[in-house]
C-alpha cells in the first residue's frame, strides 16, 4: 500500500470513529495477517455452527420427551431480535455505517456501493427475514389451516436467509475487533474491550445453530405431520 493511500485511510478511520490501534492489536500485524484472522473467523464461524448441530440432536436424546421440543417452538422468537436490529439500521443509521468496513480494510475490502446503502438493504434484510420467522412459526401454529402450509414454508427460508444475512454482516463485527471500530452515537466513547468480542463470535455461533436447526427441522417431511 502506498503512503498516499495509508494516509487516506487512515483519515477516513479517523472520520469513521475507529482507532489507530485496535485493542486487539490486529490492525498493526502485517496485512497477510490480517486476512488470515478474517478468514479464520469466518472459519470458526463455520465450523462452531456445524458441530453445534449433532450437539443439539444428542441434548435432544438426552432431555425428556418433549423438553426440546418445546423449546425449538421458541427458536422463533429469534426473528424478534433480528426486527429490532433492522430497524436501528435506519434509526441509528450512522452508528452502522461507522462500522462499515472502508475499501482497502484487510487489504482486500472493495465491496461495491456506498456504506448507506449496505446498512440499508441489510436493515430491510433483517426486518423482512424476522418478520418471516416470527410470522411464519404463528401462522403456522395458529393461523387458519388453509395458510398453515404456506406458513410452514415460510420459516425454513426465513430461517436460512438469516443465518445467511449473519454471515454477510459479520465483516462489521469483524472490523470492530480488528480496526477498533466504534458506532458513533450509539455506542461507548471508546472501543469495545476484546472480551466483548470473543462473547460476541460465541453468541454468532448460537444464533447461528439455531436457525440453521430451525430451517433444516422445519423443512423436514415430520414437520409438516
Amino acid at each position: 500500500m502506498g503512503k498516499g493511500k495509508g494516509s487516506a485511510l487512515r483519515i477516513h478511520r479517523q472520520a469513521l470513529g475507529t482507532t489507530m490501534l485496535a485493542p486487539s492489536g490486529i490492525d498493526g500485524l502485517p496485512i497477510i495477517q490480517q486476512q488470515l484472522v478474517f478468514a479464520g473467523i469466518y472459519a470458526g464461524l463455520g465450523l462452531g455452527t456445524a458441530a453445534a448441530q449433532p450437539l443439539l440432536g444428542a441434548l435432544e436424546k438426552a432431555l425428556p420427551d418433549g423438553w426440546f421440543e418445546n423449546w425449538s417452538k421458541t427458536w422463533s422468537a429469534l426473528g424478534i431480535v433480528f426486527m429490532l436490529a433492522g430497524v436501528a439500521h435506519f434509526t441509528a443509521q450512522g452508528a452502522f455505517m461507522s462500522i462499515y468496513p472502508p475499501a482497502g480494510t484487510w487489504g482486500m475490502w472493495a465491496l461495491p456501493g456506498s456504506a448507506e446503502f449496505h446498512v440499508a438493504w441489510t436493515g430491510v434484510a433483517e426486518l423482512l427475514g424476522g418478520l418471516g420467522l416470527v410470522g411464519g412459526s404463528l401462522l403456522s401454529a395458529f393461523g387458519p389451516e388453509s395458510v398453515k402450509p404456506t406458513a410452514r414454508k415460510i420459516v425454513p427460508v426465513a430461517a436460512a436467509s438469516l443465518a445467511g444475512l449473519t454471515l454477510a454482516v459479520s465483516p462489521a463485527n469483524i472490523y470492530m475487533y480488528t480496526h477498533g471500530a466504534m458506532m458513533v452515537g450509539a455506542g461507548p466513547p471508546g472501543p469495545v474491550p476484546v472480551s466483548f468480542h470473543y462473547g460476541r463470535f460465541v453468541a454468532q455461533i448460537v444464533i447461528l445453530s439455531l436457525l440453521v436447526a430451525t430451517a433444516v427441522r422445519t423443512s423436514s417431511p415430520a414437520a409438516d405431520e
